[in-house]
């Protein structure tokens, strides 16, 4: 559960450390007290969207930590992930968001100290709380929420159904594209073919041969530098063997001078061999230079043999690659394009058959998806009507209208074809009976304001029961209720609240009443500044507050009527 919530400099609130129990937690105070402050900072600890606008006046900072206890250890979807970002909650149980965000418009996002991306922390925040904020009212008057709505009642099967269509859905239409693109224009198709085979006809008719290029580089080098290699390599035989005083006769005449020396001194004998021995070697470089002289090409025509090979090896890479090895497999790209398009009325017919196998798989996989969620309509019509009597709707009833979208290229449907998408075929209408004997109408045009709330707060509390986030939070959901509606309102939150930690933004003191906990917001102004602070309420400040909510003065009368609106509270929790 969420344990405490640290903020500094967010909007109205310079400085605030707000502490959470279990069960009901609800948050009171006058219009504009900054009551939505909290549940804003919240969302930034959570990963919503960052704003600079968002930092107080004054401040180049602001900073949330949201605390999360996680007793007696994480839901098991939030320790894979938590696993998988090497993450884990602390000695003590804990999980700290964090979100800091700069004037300059920078956000830095941590997990227990440590820095994350935004798009984890979001991920994270998911598996511990679950915000129902004062435009979800609207959003769920939209037919295409009300899906949404419906597949998340309906639980795993539909999630497992929508999930294999989904992956269906996306193989038709790639086989679609594919077969569009195969019949396409057949001028189009043979201008492709045209170009295609003058390149693969250009390629192969250059004969390339992998590593080509680099020894006709090597032979241009050679081919280029002939007569200079020629010129010094006669040179340097002339100085090892041929001229006068070459190395070698130089050498032969040092050999025989140390023999001679060696007769009279012994010790010279080995310094005489090894002069000899470099004279047989001096020798046998020098043939090796003739040698190699004697090999020298000096022939302008196969330069320029080479330099032709080479400019076009070059036109070639400008065309199809940046090596031989890649022009070759450019070739058999181009080879295989041609195959197809060669063969494309065979290739379309296979397609063809794969398409309507594909549409006929969807089909069946859209009508168990349809079947499913017209059991979970049926269901979650059930289980409405008793809460909704329950909020002071007695006699009410929510159904769910199914429509189709004709469409001659859609899957095929009872008396046709039907769009068909990812999410299947079905287009759904919440349609609610506000009273006995009227006929159902849209959710949009069939309920006053507080009727749509209750309907809201019926839905989501089924929502919520279905789902495992430790924490619930409500922003002023009693919109357009009151009177016996507020505690029927107040009931419901407190349900929930056996199961899951709820925070809940209120104007009623009904539903206050019923609290586990009781915050209260106000604003002061010091020094030309106005702060947000917000402080816990227990005794008489709770009874003040109560009372102040109930209109009926803040002296000893008001605060009567607020504790006999706490007795009836608690007498109502004690009943369950």
């Amino acid at each position: 559960m969420l344990a405490e919530l640290v903020i500094e400099n967010i909007a109205l609130i310079d400085e605030a450390r707000v502490a959470f129990g279990p069960g009901l937690n609800l948050l009171t105070g006058e219009t504009g007290a900054g009551k939505s402050i909290l549940i804003d900072a919240l969302g930034l600890a959570l990963g919503e969207r960052a704003s600079p606008d968002r930092v107080r006046e004054g401040a180049t900072a602001g900073r949330v930590d949201a605390v999360f206890v996680l007793d007696p250890g994480p839901p098991a979807g939030l320790q894979a992930l938590l696993a998988a970002a090497g993450l884990e909650p602390d000695e003590d149980g804990r999980l700290i968001l964090s979100r800091e965000i700069t004037r300059a418009g920078r956000s830095a996002a941590r997990i227990n100290g440590r820095p994350v991306t935004t798009a984890l922390l979001r991920r994270v925040g998911a598996h511990l709380v679950e915000i129902h904020g004062q435009g979800d009212n609207q959003a769920l008057l939209d037919p295409e929420q009300q899906l949404e709505w419906l597949d998340a009642l309906a639980g795993a099967d539909v999630a497992r159904l929508r999930a294999q269509l989904a992956e269906r859905v996306a193989a038709l239409r790639q086989v679609g594209a594919r077969l569009q693109a195969l019949v396409a224009d057949p001028r189009q198709r043979e201008r492709e073919l045209d170009l295609l085979r003058f390149q693969r006809d250009e390629i192969d008719g250059a004969r390339l041969t992998p590593g080509e290029e680099e020894e006709l580089t090597a032979r241009r080098r050679l081919l280029a530098g002939a007569e200079r290699l020629a010129q010094q390599l006669g040179a340097a035989y002339e100085e090892l063997y041929a001229a006068g005083s070459s190395a070698a006769d130089r050498l032969a005449t040092a050999a025989r001078a140390l023999e001679e020396a060696a007769a009279v001194d012994p010790s010279l004998q080995d310094l005489a061999r090894r002069v000899r021995g470099l004279e047989y070697e001096v020798e046998e470089a020098a043939r090796d230079v003739r040698a190699r002289a004697d090999t020298v090409e000096h022939d302008p025509a196969a330069l320029a043999q080479v330099e032709e090979r080479l400019a076009q090896l070059q036109d070639l890479k400008r065309k199809y690659g940046e090596t031989v090895e890649e022009i070759l497999a450019y070739r058999e790209q181009v080879a295989q394009r041609i195959a197809e398009l060669e063969d494309a009325a065979q290739r379309a017919a296979a397609l063809e058959a794969e398409r309507r196998r594909l549409l006929e798989e969807c089909g069946r996989l859209a009508r168990r998806l349809h079947e499913a969620r017209r059991r979970a309509a049926e269901r979650l019509a059930r289980e409405l009507r008793p809460i909704l009597a329950s909020l002071g709707m007695p006699g009410a009833g929510l159904s769910v209208a199914f429509r189709t979208v004709p469409d001659p290229d859609g899957v095929p449907w009872e008396d046709g074809s039907v769009r068909l998408t990812e999410r299947g075929v079905d287009r759904v209408e919440f349609l609610l009976a506000a009273n006995p004997g009227e006929p159902p109408r849209p959710l949009a045009r069939a309920a006053s304001g507080g009727e749509r709330s209750r309907v809201m707060l019926a839905l989501r509390s089924l929502h919520v029961a279905a789902g495992d986030v430790p924490t619930v939070v409500f922003d002023e959901v009693d919109a357009g209720v009151g009177g016996e509606t507020a505690w029927a309102v107040g009931q419901r939150l407190a349900r929930l609240a056996e199961h899951r930690q709820v925070l809940c933004v209120t104007h009623l003191a009904p539903i206050s009443a019923l609290a586990d906990r009781h915050l209260a917001v106000h604003k002061e102004t010091r020094g030309g500044r106005t702060r947000t602070r917000i402080r816990p309420l227990t005794g008489e400040e709770r009874l003040r507050e109560l009372a102040r909510m109930l209109g009926t003065g803040v002296g000893e009368q008001g605060t009567d009527a607020a504790r006999l609106l706490l007795e009836r509270a608690r007498a109502m929790r004690r009943a369950g």
